[in-house]
């Protein structure tokens, strides 16, 4: 009968080898390839800076095309091609500008001479005040320490101000040329937004396959959908935002109305215009129908104003904001902040209303970057390893996970030997 004996295991314990951290030298081409790509970075931010115009431009007309491009898609489902959808919809916004212009614009003519008589002095009949003298005897009449001290100082710098602009000692002709050169421009710059979009929608396939064509296989469907979620931010805002700057305008202009307020139309206007700043929109276009309603008919009818903007904005922020700008932007309130004033400091006030979905987008890449980290699984088998070796202990078993390899010095074991220490050796037989 044969009896086998088991040899026991070694009782030595391994000595672990010190990691080895090794440096790159810095060889004259390495020091050329990072000099150049600093170099490339400043000339990339210098080439941005110059051609500002053109990139706002192109900024416009692709927020323009994101928020077309639902409208869009559903004339094609009705058998348009993508170039007559898109001409259908730039006919049906400018029939609706030009019948709101035939609407507006006799009543706007109106009011402005009527608002630039009440700036003017009255030589025949000296009882009859300007508005900014009207609005210093409110202030001065008001009983309230502060505004007494502050208000007709303020308004007189107002004045003063309005006066620099619309009487200036410049010509006449020179005055006309800037005005007809504000409104080309103007014109101008529409144009070139509404052909940049026209062409964006058009060949918005061809660029996205170009730009998707620049990622690895395996990154491509990330790739597109921040693409996807990008586009669909960046059309949610716009929307969202010209259908607050309307619904505000209109009521703004019924409110006004029935109140009986001088020039109603132009404040209305002014309201929904000024919806479109970040945070200090609505108290320019409410507080504009407040210094009108106080110059022209005294503090009741001041205090009246101010109460509808106030309910008007608590309806705004309470009720319409959540449902039409409904996952429209996505952005917290801090972000939102920190992106206005960063645009504010770049661009002023354009800089300002294009911060907002600008951070948008970036917020979404953003997002896109931290799920992708978050659906790596994380078994720690790498922490506790490294510890082990720094602390001069075998590494620990890594629960079935793939650890990675951990550069240390010294020979390498085999394939055939384990990591924690020196094989056991087989059972000897003997008789």
């Amino acid at each position: 009968m044969h009896h086998v004996e088991q040899v026991p295991p070694s009782t030595e314990t391994p000595v672990a080898t010190p990691v080895v951290y090794t440096t790159v030298p810095l060889t004259p081409t390495r020091v050329m390839v990072y000099a150049a790509a600093v170099l490339f970075v400043f000339g990339l931010a210098w080439f941005v800076i110059q051609v500002r115009s053109i990139f706002l431009l192109l900024i416009l007309g692709i927020l323009i095309g994101a928020a077309m491009d639902p409208l869009v898609y559903r004339l094609r489902e009705r058998g348009l091609s993508r170039g007559q959808a898109i001409a259908f919809i730039y006919l049906l916004v400018a029939a609706t500008i030009g019948i709101g212009l035939y609407l507006t614009v006799p009543t706007l003519i109106d009011q402005g001479a009527a608002f630039y008589a009440s700036t003017q002095p009255n030589a025949e009949d000296p009882t009859d005040l300007t508005i900014f003298q009207q609005l210093r005897n409110r202030a001065r009449d008001s009983g309230n320490g502060f505004v007494e001290a502050t208000g007709p100082r303020a308004i007189a710098r107002i004045e003063e101000a309005y006066n620099d602009v619309v009487n200036n000692p410049g010509s006449v002709t020179s005055q006309a040329l800037t005005v007809v050169t504000s409104v080309l421009g103007v014109l101008f710059t529409t144009v070139a937004v509404l052909i940049v979009a026209f062409y964006w929608m058009t060949e918005k396939a061809l660029i996205k396959r170009v730009v998707l064509g620049l990622f690895p296989l395996h990154k491509r469907d990330r790739a597109h959908g921040a693409w996807d979620g990008i586009e669909a931010r960046l059309g949610g805002w716009v929307r969202g935002q010209l259908i607050l700057m309307l619904v505000i305008g209109v009521l703004s202009g019924i409110a006004y109305f029935a109140l009986d307020l001088p020039y109603w139309l132009a404040l209305a206007i002014w309201a929904g215009v000024t919806e479109l700043i970040p945070f200090i929109g609505p108290f320019l276009g409410g507080g504009a129908a407040f210094a009108i309603a106080l110059a022209t008919e005294g503090w009741e009818k001041a205090l009246i104003v101010a109460g509808f903007v106030v309910i008007l904005q608590q309806i705004e922020g309470n009720f319409l904001v959540p449902r039409v700008m409904q996952n429209a932007v996505g952005m917290t309130p801090l972000t939102v902040i920190l992106a206005v004033l960063t645009g504010t400091v770049l661009l002023g006030p354009f800089g300002a209303v294009l911060a907002i979905p600008v951070g948008a987008a970036v917020q979404v890449l953003l997002q896109d970057l931290l799920q992708a980290r978050e659906s790596v699984p994380d078994t720690g088998a790498t922490g506790r390893q490294v510890a082990a070796v720094l602390a001069g202990r075998p590494p620990p078993a890594d629960d079935g996970a793939t650890a990675p390899t951990i550069a240390t010095a010294g020979p390498t074991p085999s394939s055939g030997a384990e990591a924690s220490g020196p094989a056991v050796p087989p059972p000897v037989p003997r008789a």
